[in-house]
């Protein structure tokens, strides 16, 4: 069982914070999360939005790489298609060799049309140029020079350098929960990433067709994922009362907010229409916030339902002052994770 921290770098209205003071908590926490056994760190990639969601994650990844030793530095997710491919193979490659072979890059295809509108990118057609994208990366990666003719890019033939340190190259994650995004994770990708805003029922279904998908593609399940927004405090009352509103900040604005732009669905099963509908109580289900022996429960739960290897916690909640983040850090990591590995 490993245990990742991911960041996503937002300010919040009613708490002010300099970016500049989010980022360089950021790299304090994952300096402490080194030192406290967490096995890696991740960003997620957003553009266009008045929090300065992060709209550059291989650019922080490159910060947090040389901030540490040991951790793997992941995206989650990376947003491919707004991207070109050759660059992005070649940034990845050089971030590879800054951290001497500790990068996972995960990717996803988007969702957010403003995101789209303001790259000058289609919204169509995005999952297959995705595809066309992993192809061309790996191709650079592995190949001494390679050339491609696809729907969407064209490419003389070329060599790209460095190459990645890792062999054959950096492992490949897709963030995903439609049935065509767990086939492309299934044939092009390492490992299906679990969406914070999916309920575990809905994460056991998810899982299934994938792995239908790897039986299909001759490929083996090699890691299960989960990101989940994880706060710990020595009582369940007192993690709800200090996470609450920062964690809702995140998941009501990011998931219910855009809940007409992909579905999302309460605790209960219902299928969300009103973003005000979204609170704490009503997806309670799906965060892992309480005292160490809550969280322990509900991480077992994960490994005996879905087979979760891998926790990635959502930490850095939006107006959650430093301190009580590392507070929190600190107890997960010397009364819940020794549980679980041991």
């Amino acid at each position: 069982m490993r245990f990742g921290l991911l960041y996503s770098l937002q300010t919040r209205p009613d708490k002010p914070a300099t970016q500049a003071q989010i980022y360089r908590e950021m790299l304090e926490q994952i300096e402490a999360g080194e030192n406290l056994g967490f096995d890696s760190a991740w960003l997620v990639e957003h553009h266009f939005l008045a929090d300065g969601l992060c709209p550059s994650p291989l650019v922080a990844a490159a910060a947090m790489a040389a901030r540490t030793r040991r951790m793997t530095i992941g995206t989650s997710m990376y947003l491919l298609p707004l991207h070109r491919p050759v660059q992005s193979a070649e940034d990845v490659a050089v971030l590879d060799n800054i951290s001497n072979g500790r990068i996972i890059l995960g990717v996803a295809a988007g969702y957010r049309p403003e995101e789209f509108a303001g790259h000058g990118e289609e919204r169509s057609g995005r999952e297959r140029r995705m595809e066309e994208q992993l192809d061309i990366m790996i191709k650079a990666w592995t190949t001494e020079s390679f050339s491609y003719n696809g729907q969407y890019y064209k490419i003389p033939e070329t060599s790209v350098t460095p190459k990645p340190v890792q062999k054959p190259r950096p492992p490949i994650w897709i963030g995903a929960s439609t049935r065509a995004g767990v086939r492309r994770a299934a044939q092009w990708a390492d490992a299906l990433v679990a969406s914070p805003r999916h309920h575990i029922a809905e994460l056991k279904q998810h899982f299934a067709i994938y792995g239908e998908y790897l039986q299909r593609f001759g490929k083996h399940l090699s890691c299960v994922p989960v990101i989940r927004e994880v706060y710990c405090a020595p009582t369940t009352a007192q993690a709800e009362a200090e996470a609450r509103d920062g964690v809702m900040y995140i998941h009501g604005g990011m998931y219910g907010k855009w809940a007409g732009v992909r579905p999302l669905r309460d605790d209960h099963g219902k299928l969300v229409k009103d973003p005000a509908t979204v609170t704490f109580e009503s997806h309670r289900e799906r965060f892992i916030i309480g005292s160490p022996d809550h969280c322990v429960r509900e991480i077992r739960r994960y490994q005996s339902e879905i087979g979760m290897d891998y926790l990635i916690c959502w930490t850095q909640f939006p107006g959650v002052e430093m301190d009580k983040t590392l507070n929190a850090m600190r107890l997960f990591a010397k009364e819940v994770m020794p549980h679980i590995k041991g």
